[in-house]
């Protein structure tokens, strides 16, 4: 076990200020609307990851419906941007930190995962990226007493018995204390991001796109998730993480539904150059009793 991971992103992607930061995580929290959220306990979110100018929004109004989700361990599945990876990377730190304090990881929960061939624990792969961090303080406002302790996980690309390893193991320490977060965005289109299938309609055939990742995920069709991120090619950067969840399982009547979903094009109607967001939230349904 090392030491406290630092914040990478505070005064550039979010405020730095601690006071200037909970005002506006508690901003976005606000703003969700209760009657989308699906019924019983959450089990899988996939919020975006982007700067809060771009993505803060469509966070908020998923993790605004989980204020009475407290979690014991939140496991944080997000892609590995910088870092080359054949496995999932966790993290040896003590706790990951923001301007709000810091989250304690789960240390037991990281040792069973290590355990599995499909995991490693790498904390340069931890060092530089961002698609954990940025949920942080969505946490630490929602639930600011602490009592939960965090799993970030850097998904790559996995073969599919690798895929099957690492969501089995998952499926072991996301009990009814658990909450499994995909950080993800969707697609990035233009030519800066090497993704260019289409130059007419974009804002249009960006909605399908996403629309079919989308509609794979809330039936909890992992394999037809992959499959479609390959037929398709659509620059979900975090694809692997949420097949993985996926994988992992659901309780059998599940209900899920698409919190919100937008594209930094429409913010100024310039779309050459826009990437998407999307908030799904999966829960128990009403039946509690069913097998994840």
């Amino acid at each position: 076990m090392s030491g406290s991971r630092s914040p990478i992103l505070a005064g550039t992607w979010y405020p730095g200020d601690p006071e200037v930061l909970a005002a506006e995580v508690d901003g976005y929290l606000n703003a969700a609307e209760v009657p989308l959220r699906p019924t019983g306990r959450a089990v899988i979110a996939v919020v975006p990851h982007a700067g809060y100018l771009y993505s803060g929004e469509s966070a908020g109004c998923l993790y605004g419906l989980l204020r009475d989700d407290a979690p014991r361990r939140v496991v944080i599945l997000a892609p590995n941007h910088r870092a080359t990876l054949d496995r999932v990377a966790l993290s040896s730190a003590g706790a990951f930190a923001t301007p709000l304090g810091e989250i304690p990881i789960d240390h037991s929960a990281v040792s069973r995962l290590a355990g599995n061939d499909a995991f490693l624990i790498d904390e340069s792969a931890h060092a530089q990226e961002h698609a954990v961090e940025i949920q942080l303080p969505f946490l630490q406002r929602l639930w600011p007493a602490g009592g939960f302790q965090l799993v970030p996980a850097l998904v790559p690309p996995l073969p599919p018995a690798r895929r099957a390893a690492a969501g089995a193991a998952l499926a072991e320490i996301l009990d009814e204390d658990a909450l499994l977060i995909v950080s993800s965005d969707f697609t990035h289109y233009g030519r800066s991001y090497g993704f260019l299938p289409f130059q007419d309609r974009i804002p249009e055939r960006l909605e399908q796109l996403d629309a079919g990742a989308i509609l794979k995920i809330l039936a909890g069709d992992a394999e037809g998730l992959a499959r479609y991120g390959e037929t398709t090619g659509i620059t979900m950067c975090g694809l692997p993480a949420a097949a993985v969840a996926l994988t992992s399982g659901l309780p059998s009547g599940y209900e899920g539904a698409l919190i919100d979903y937008r594209r930094s094009g429409d913010r100024d109607g310039d779309y050459s150059l826009s990437v998407s967001y999307a908030s799904i939230l999966l829960c128990t349904g009403p039946d509690e009793g069913g097998d994840r």
